[in-house]
């Protein structure tokens, strides 16, 4: 399937979303059936390499169509879009083409295998938080043990939450401590068709119940002699997961950006009909809307300057968090000042706004989140003068 084929279907997809706001912002679980729309379009081939039959060309070539996908999918329902869009990023380390002896002969039947679940229907998705951890993926502490020696099949114990798309998703990427490492490592789990009784090892520990993405079914569980994989290409985590070249938070960036799309247009019609019935608009008002259009505006050009950096080929990782943090910053003001202008309906679920605000607010604790972002901003930013 062509890219441009799956583009062109995503505008009337996040429209029809649209028109089932008022219903969709109240859910608190996701709806399989928009995971099944999503893949009649085709868009888990965005995660696929060409060679493998999706549309991953490069990070040049690939990262606009998919983040303009995400961005226009948010406008109608950021939650199944959020959630989808683990499935990108997770992706993105099986597309590493080659890597060093004796491992890559593993390494290339692991990422025909992995690929091929996606043709055959299967969506990605990840859990790798854990409790107490502070979003840092170094202080993870559950453990895994090699069920046989030299195998890359093993078995998971320990506690995670924040799997987004959990009960969507047939396969979830995780990290733990292999066996007498002491450092954790990736692996991938098949979790389709498992119950969360604990009877197969998978136990549900807490259900999401976020104020903010509502629906994107992040739950808790406890895993305890739970079957799990090995990447084929061990202790080397570090590189599989930069192979993202930073696109993970671009891509959730870009869910963030389609809220405040959303929300601004919304706001924008308000205003509208407000000055067709001859309400004049309070100073208030007038200043926060014009503060909330300057906002919006430096997000768009920061998410435009951001893409226009991948297109040309350049990796900058602060660049990249720092778009982030600050779209995560600029949102959160834009949508509180579009609260505050349009008066105490937004504190309904009869309007929308009030629901866009929590939601928006989610990308300040998406990994990284606040603490450990800005932690690594700082550093970032003295390491020239270190060298």
């Amino acid at each position: 399937m062509h890219i441009a084929t799956i583009l062109e279907q995503i505008p009337p997809l996040a429209q029809t979303w649209a028109a089932e706001r008022a219903d969709r912002q109240e859910r608190t679980t996701a709806d399989p059936a928009d995971y099944a729309q999503l893949r009649q379009i085709g868009v888990p081939l965005l995660a696929v390499p060409v060679e493998f039959g999706g549309t991953w060309e490069s990070l040049a070539q690939s990262a606009r169509p998919l983040c303009t996908l995400l961005r226009t999918l948010a406008q109608g329902d950021p939650s199944i879009t959020l959630s989808s869009a683990m499935h990108h990023g997770v992706l993105a380390s099986w597309r590493i083409p080659t890597v060093p002896e004796p491992y890559n002969t593993a390494w290339q039947q692991q990422r025909r295998e992995v690929f091929q679940t996606v043709l055959d229907g299967a969506w990605w998705g990840t859990i790798v938080s854990e409790p107490g951890s502070g979003g840092d993926a170094g202080q993870t502490r559950s453990q895994c043990v090699p069920e046989a020696p030299d195998s890359l099949r093993y078995r998971i114990s320990g506690h995670k939450h924040f799997g987004s798309g959990s009960g969507l998703t047939s396969f979830m990427t995780t990290r733990a401590i292999p066996e007498g490492e002491t450092a954790p490592d990736l692996f991938f789990l098949e979790v389709r068709n498992q119950p969360w009784d604990g009877s197969t090892g998978m136990r549900l520990t807490a259900p999401w119940r976020g104020h903010g993405m509502r629906s994107t079914n992040s739950h808790a569980f406890e895993f305890q002699g739970f079957p799990a994989t090995r990447v084929a290409w061990p202790g080397h985590q570090a590189e599989l997961m930069a192979a993202n070249s930073g696109l993970g938070g671009m891509s959730f960036s870009s869910v963030i950006v389609g809220v405040v799309d959303a929300a601004m247009a919304y706001t924008r019609q308000w205003l509208r009909e407000r000055r067709r019935q001859g309400s004049a608009l309070r100073a208030y008002q007038q200043t926060e809307w014009t503060m909330a259009e300057q906002e919006a505006f430096l997000i768009d050009r920061a998410w435009e300057g951001t893409l226009q950096m991948l297109e040309h080929g350049e990796i900058d990782r602060r660049i990249i968090l720092m778009t982030k943090e600050s779209i995560a910053r600029l949102s959160e003001l834009a949508l509180s000042r579009l609260c505050k202008l349009t008066g105490g309906t937004a504190y309904t679920w009869y309007c929308p706004l009030g629901a866009w605000l929590h939601d928006v607010q989610a990308l300040g604790y998406l990994r990284p989140p606040w603490a450990l972002a800005f932690d690594n901003l700082f550093t970032m930013g003295w390491q020239d003068d270190e060298r």
